[in-house]
């Protein structure tokens, strides 16, 4: 995926900035002092601060999901992504108002979720899910909150579980899923 010099700047800053202190108390200012621009180009690019954090995130699943061959590759790629960088996870999902970035994060996730829909592999199960679910939103929220749960409670418990056992859980509830929307 080929991406704007500026943005990329501006993620990085971000992802820079995440690796040291909580997503809540970023600004503008500190993200576009990071990465050595102005905070006009920042708005020409981004409504705010959580706008970046979702095409950040988006940029950063879909180069997973090109670097992996099969939806079983990406999980697991997703959660040694997760596992290298704990400093940058943990500061953007401890908050002191942690429902509210929460339910962003469920929004951002289901949001790529049904982008992957049109553009994913057909035979991945997540896509195959969302294809034929009557309802094509709910479902990404339940994958969403599969995946999002399990990075929580991996958070919670310090990464002391191995990476195996949440890569084998997030599939186990992506596999679930078809036999709910049943």
């Amino acid at each position: 995926m080929k991406m704007n010099r500026t943005v990329r700047d501006f993620q990085n800053a971000l992802e820079t900035l995440l690796e040291n202190q909580p997503f809540e108390r970023l600004t503008v200012d500190q993200i576009c002092n990071e990465a050595l621009l102005h905070r006009s180009s920042f708005y020409r690019y981004f409504h705010d601060k959580y706008d970046l954090l979702e095409q950040t995130i988006n940029q950063r699943l879909s180069t997973l999901w090109e670097q992996s061959l099969t939806e079983d590759e990406l999980i697991e790629t997703l959660i040694t992504y997760v596992n290298q960088h704990k400093k940058f996870f943990r500061n953007l999902t401890t908050t002191g108002s942690r429902d509210s970035l929460y339910s962003e994060l469920m929004r951002m996730c289901s949001e790529i979720l049904l982008g992957l829909r049109d553009k994913g592999p057909r035979d991945a199960a997540i896509v195959q899910v969302l294809h034929n679910a009557p309802n094509p939103a709910l479902a990404a929220y339940s994958i969403s909150g599969a995946i999002m749960g399990a990075l929580y409670w991996w958070q919670e418990q310090n990464y002391d579980i191995s990476d195996e056992e949440v890569v084998s859980f997030v599939k186990r509830a992506i596999k679930v899923l078809p036999q709910v929307e049943a």
